[in-house]
């Protein structure tokens, strides 16, 4: 029986780099967007670039900010596929009405930064879970990112959001094991990857007043590799990480990380 893996936000972003990258015969992946056409589009070029594979792909048309639309696209996932084997919460925001010093952003934006990259990780973790549950094992994957771990000056929105990803996706593997539920929550940083979106950051005006070292890393090819986010992402599935469920993993250093003993805080966010 195939692995079924969701993607959320797969039409921006990193989404269909995964959705490419993880291809393998015993896989169907489900993408998940607010477009249709756009939808649509990433499916049939995913199909006509995997010929072999055509059958692997298909979309359910959400907006992971609104409870019910992520209700519905899960249980349309399990009617049709009976299962979900990794759900992976993509959707992330760094808008760039929500930079620069905290106290000259339009309050407005700045929450709807937080609640972009928050509440949708929050929203698609729980109607996961209620769906997963009953399975002997399943994946959960929230995505971290910059300013979880360092201040991420002028973007205090985005940083603040993705370091509560971090705690919630601790938390809620510490409540996975206390209700003795058989599925592991992740939390992985991909790092700064070159994609449509980051391309249109770096070459934005926020960017140069307030994020010039972004283009720096551009420019001098000085770039996170999607690989090494594949290949975690790949062991998580063989299961391989449980051991390390509840964590934020960091894919550009992850694999020499874990040559040595692993500490029973590592990878997790702590007051020194």
């Amino acid at each position: 029986m195939k692995q079924v893996i969701v993607i959320t936000g797969a039409t921006g972003g990193i989404g269909s780099m995964l959705a490419e990258g993880l291809i393998d015969a015993h896989r169907h992946f489900v993408c998940i967007g607010r477009s249709e056409n756009k939808l649509v589009k990433l499916v049939e070029n995913l199909a006509h670039t995997h010929r072999r594979h055509a059958a692997q792909y298909s979309y359910q048309v959400a907006d992971m900010q609104n409870q019910r639309d992520v209700e519905r696209a899960i249980n349309n996932i399990v009617h049709q596929h009976g299962k979900v084997d990794m759900w992976i919460n993509n959707v992330g925001v760094n808008h760039h009405d929500a930079m620069g010093p905290s106290w000259t952003i339009d309050p407005v934006m700045w929450q709807q930064e937080v609640e972009a990259n928050l509440y949708s990780a929050y929203l698609g973790s729980a109607a996961a879970i209620n769906i997963m549950k009953s399975q002997p094992r399943g994946y959960i994957v929230n995505f971290g990112g910059g300013g979880a771990d360092q201040p991420k000056t002028y973007g205090s929105a985005y940083g603040a959001a993705k370091a509560a990803v971090v705690k919630f996706t601790e938390t809620l593997q510490q409540e996975l094991r206390a209700e003795q539920v058989p599925l592991c929550a992740f939390c992985i940083n991909p790092g700064f990857i070159k994609n449509e979106r980051t391309l249109k950051l770096t070459n934005s005006t926020v960017a140069t007043d307030y994020m010039p070292h972004l283009k720096a890393a551009m420019d001098s090819g000085q770039m996170s590799d999607i690989n090494d986010t594949l290949w975690l992402l790949n062991s998580m599935l063989s299961g391989e990480l449980d051991h390390l469920s509840g964590r934020y993993l960091l894919a550009d250093t992850i694999q020499q990380n874990l040559k040595q003993p692993i500490g029973h805080d590592q990878f997790c966010l702590r007051v020194q």
